[in-house]
């Protein structure tokens, strides 16, 4: 999935944008035969975020009817079965780094650039990063981030967890399509259980106990798991999906 609005360093108020996005969700998880995506931007950038042209020209009551329908494109990445990862090349700020860290796992390629920019222009965060941002970076380095609008570098960001791999002498996108692949071939039903399972994240002990009882068990029964056994076993690769397809 391509942001392509390149003239606007693919801001998501760029027509055609949000609703492409939202189509290519739906696509996604309608398709069996799609398992993994890899979300990125054209031109060099991943997403600018919102336009501050037609935001400073829109009533209060316009935002909330805009930040409302937004809401449904960091739901979707968030709640869907299917792993996303989000190929960073250029800026991902204001709500373009919601929307990267809404994805599960994050490459950043050795331009990016991670900044929640918002109180530089006198606003306060949104696209679900009072949710995703500390849960990467935790509270400490999250307060530093929104209050201060750092910008956070590609080494940066490895460090602090708000990305997951860095390609130091490169574009992130051939590093997160071979990620896709590998994820592609893995089991898809424990992926997405997994991915349920942090969304809860932090779990108090019995919350963690109550999870693993009502997922864990139909995994253990299912047709992915006695694959991975017999070729533990026969000692070669496993070839999930096989029930899928």
């Amino acid at each position: 999935m391509t942001i392509n609005a390149p003239q606007v360093r693919n801001s998501l108020q760029a027509p055609g944008v949000l609703d492409g996005l939202l189509n290519a969700l739906e696509e996604l998880e309608q398709d069996p035969t799609l398992r993994a995506a890899v979300l990125t931007g054209a031109g060099g950038a991943f997403c600018s975020g919102g336009d501050l042209r037609q935001l400073s020209e829109k009533s209060e009551a316009e935002v909330r009817r805009n930040m409302t329908r937004n809401a449904w494109l960091y739901r979707r990445l968030a709640l869907s079965d299917k792993l996303i990862i989000a190929a960073v090349d250029g800026p991902a700020y204001g709500a373009g780094l919601g929307l990267a860290l809404a994805c599960d796992l994050v490459v950043a390629g050795k331009d990016a650039m991670f900044c929640s920019a918002f109180t530089r222009v006198g606003a306060m965060p949104d696209a679900a990063l009072f949710w995703s941002l500390p849960s990467r970076v935790g509270t400490t380095q999250a307060r530093r981030m929104m209050l201060l609008a750092t910008e956070v570098n590609a080494e940066r960001a490895l460090q602090t967890g708000l990305a997951d791999e860095h390609v130091a002498d490169g574009s992130a996108l051939p590093t997160a399509l071979a990620l896709a692949h590998k994820i592609a071939r893995g089991p898809q039903r424990p992926f997405g259980r997994i991915k349920a399972g942090l969304r809860r994240a932090p779990m108090s002990l019995e919350d963690a106990l109550a999870f693993q009882l009502d997922n864990a068990p139909g995994l253990f029964a299912g047709a992915d798991f006695k694959e991975g056994a017999n070729a533990f076993f026969e000692k070669r690769r496993p070839v999930f999906g096989q029930q899928d397809q």
